[in-house]
């Protein structure tokens, strides 16, 4: 049975998770893409942002490829990577195949667990498509089992971007699967669960402790109790 710390701590995080949507980012190879970072700390001035591949860790971006702090680049891992002040996007140039994948961006906000992540996937082409499709679910803590849902369009277009703009504009689709909705639910409560393990070994570690001692200290009590019980026997 969990401790009451760890019980709530556990509760807040089903609770912050109520609604995750994951983006997907599709491009073509030479071309620039941009990343959104939907957070609502992200379009804040002066805000610490950073960007990785993967899934993100519990503190900071786990394998960084760009970080900036109030406008300003404090780490680039390439040249093609640039990150925007006003709405913290990260735009790729020139993108590769080798770019697909899992991005994830973390606003850093004052405070213990404070900090807001977005991810997307990014998807490179490595021919232009005719098929453009845009879909956008949401998925509530209550209805994990609802049937999947969807509304979208497809555009046709021959021999230009798949968006109808040859130069930068990707396709932009959200797309919130339940295997994905679940795994980020699971991924997020364990992050939380080990981090209200911070704090839960330490105070159980300190509460074996003084009980060491206290009983130490009563059985060091003993001895004078019973020579004082002998003494006063004797008299």
């Amino acid at each position: 049975m969990l401790p009451p710390l760890h019980a709530v701590c556990v509760l807040s995080a089903l609770t912050c998770v109520s609604a995750v949507t994951m983006e997907t980012v599709v491009g073509h190879v030479g071309t620039k893409v941009m990343l959104p970072c939907r957070t609502g700390a992200g379009k804040q001035g002066g805000v610490e942002v950073c960007w990785g591949r993967g899934k993100p860790s519990l503190f900071t971006c786990h394998n960084a490829v760009i970080n900036s702090a109030a406008a300003r680049i404090t780490y680039r891992k390439s040249q093609r990577y640039s990150v925007s002040a006003s709405s913290s996007s990260l735009s790729i140039f020139h993108s590769q195949p080798s770019d697909s994948g899992f991005y994830h961006c973390r606003v850093q906000v004052p405070g213990l667990f404070n900090d807001q992540t977005f991810t997307v996937h990014l998807i490179i082409l490595s021919s232009p498509r005719s098929v453009a499709v845009t879909e956008n679910t949401e998925l509530s803590d209550g209805d994990l089992n609802a049937p999947h849902t969807t509304t979208g369009h497809i555009a046709q277009e021959a021999g230009s971007d798949i968006t109808g703009d040859d130069t930068t504009q990707p396709v932009v689709a959200l797309v919130q699967s339940a295997e994905q909705q679940v795994n980020v639910l699971q991924t997020f409560v364990g992050n939380t669960v080990r981090a209200s393990s911070l704090v839960f070994i330490p105070a159980l570690l300190l509460t074996a402790a003084y009980r060491v001692w206290r009983s130490k200290q009563e059985a060091k009590r003993r001895p004078d109790q019973s020579e004082k019980e002998e003494e006063s026997s004797a008299v």
